[in-house]
């Protein structure tokens, strides 16, 4: 006689209270990332080089803070750490419709805000990923990492949507105001979180281990000899290089190149949301069939291949539209499978008491590596073009996924506990 299943991870009130509030918060996120370019340029008239001075601001908390935000997640309780940056968020966001009220909104108070809301968007994150595993348990990781998945995708699937009603209802500076309640609700609903959280702390650590230096270097130590998170590291830094090209000249290239609408930005944009809920759907039969190594690479492969359908676009408006259609529906399904398979292992192989550090160093590579890729794409697409840089970046993304192919990584299904060795060595 075979035991029934468990039980989904949304029976249990804590984990829905969990979900709710980070659904809330990531609609909330989206609202402002695509509508504080726009309050500078209605409310601050900001040009040109102020909005790349504020995409490049927007990036800077993830290489200045990342690494210093983990080394604090790991010597507290996550969530305490995590309320307190969702408030800290909506308090400084707060700022911007109580500036425009008080007519000195300046581009300088919107720079302000985005490094500060960035700083706590990265607390936030950290702490988020740290707090997952003692919510619901090491066993359940891919499921708690699939509802999460679902929550982000649905976040940016109906969050530019959102942020378009409210900057045509309230215009964009109060539409701000939405992302700082978003903020306030997901910090009540982990308020009421009844289960309790243990201090992450490893009791063979010595207290020279325990205090461990907040450098990036100490945590690549670790990580640079670990044969799952090394080459997982290589590739989030190599594909955060390419993605600033993306970042950088994609809007450029859709609306300059191939002479498409900003309505027809907009839906590529909720498209590739779609593609992501999509994805997080998928994962549970990709995985019935696969060891999760394999469905890392091979997801990671196909986001790569499906990105070259951009610099590819051309013709008619409806073709060019079809061929970003593929890239940003496909390439967001498989980079969502990818982003929670890698997560999950992510966190399999990382104790406890280390979570945060690992994950913020992660995050501080990544943020600074986008950032030189971001500066590089601007005079490499004078000197060749936006649709050659482009190309660039699909290759890039290809050569990416070549880090995966490490044989450690590539056999894995269920990390063992012998894979947190190495963390605690002095």
């Amino acid at each position: 006689m075979t035991s029934s299943p468990p039980s989904s991870l949304l029976h249990d009130s804590d984990v829905r209270r969990y979900l709710t509030g980070q659904l809330a918060a990531e609609i909330g996120s989206r609202i402002t990332r695509e509508g504080l370019p726009i309050v500078a340029i209605v409310a601050a008239s900001a040009s040109a080089p102020e909005l790349a001075i504020l995409a490049a601001l927007s990036t800077l908390p993830s290489l200045a803070m990342g690494n210093w935000a983990g080394h604090w997640v790991d010597k507290s309780r996550r969530r305490p750490v995590l309320i307190g940056a969702n408030l800290a968020r909506a308090a400084v966001l707060f700022a911007i419709p109580l500036l425009y009220a008080l007519h000195r909104l300046t581009f300088l108070a919107i720079a302000a805000v985005t490094v500060l809301a960035g700083g706590a968007g990265i607390v936030t994150a950290v702490a988020r990923h740290a707090y997952l595993p003692s919510l619901v348990g090491r066993t359940r990781l891919e499921e708690g990492n699939e509802l999460v998945g679902t929550a982000e995708s649905i976040g940016e699937t109906t969050g530019p949507g959102i942020m378009g009603l409210l900057i045509q209802w309230v215009g964009g500076p109060l539409s701000i105001a939405f992302d700082a309640l978003s903020n306030v609700a997901s910090a009540v609903l982990l308020l009421t979180i009844a289960r309790p959280e243990d201090r992450p702390e490893a009791p063979s650590e010595t207290s020279q281990t325990r205090e461990a230096p907040l450098s990036l270097g100490a945590v690549w130590s670790r990580v640079g000899r670990h044969p799952i998170l090394r080459p997982l590291l290589l590739n989030a830094g190599a594909t955060a290089f390419f993605r600033g090209f993306f970042s950088t000249l994609y809007e450029l290239y859709v609306l300059k190149t191939l002479h498409l609408s900003p309505l027809a930005l907009g839906l590529l944009i909720t498209l590739g949301g779609l593609g992501s809920l999509v994805g997080t759907r998928l994962l549970r039969p990709v995985r019935r069939h696969v060891r999760m190594g394999v469905m890392i690479g091979g997801s990671f492969l196909l986001y790569a291949l499906l990105n070259f359908a951009v610099p590819a676009a051309h013709g008619s408006r409806w073709l060019a539209f079809s061929f970003l259609f593929l890239a940003q529906f496909g390439g967001d399904l498989f980079g969502t499978i990818f982003d929670i398979g890698a997560t999950t292992v992510e966190q399999q192989v990382t104790p406890d008491h280390w979570l945060g550090r690992v994950h913020g160093t992660f995050r501080a590579l990544g943020g600074g590596l986008e950032v030189v890729g971001a500066l590089t794409a601007g005079p490499l697409a004078l000197w060749l073009s936006v649709r050659s840089t482009f190309w660039i970046a699909a290759g890039g993304f290809l050569v990416s996924g070549l880090f995966l192919m490490a044989k450690p990584l590539r056999i894995l299904d269920a990390p063992a506990p012998e894979f947190w060795q190495g963390f605690d060595a002095s």
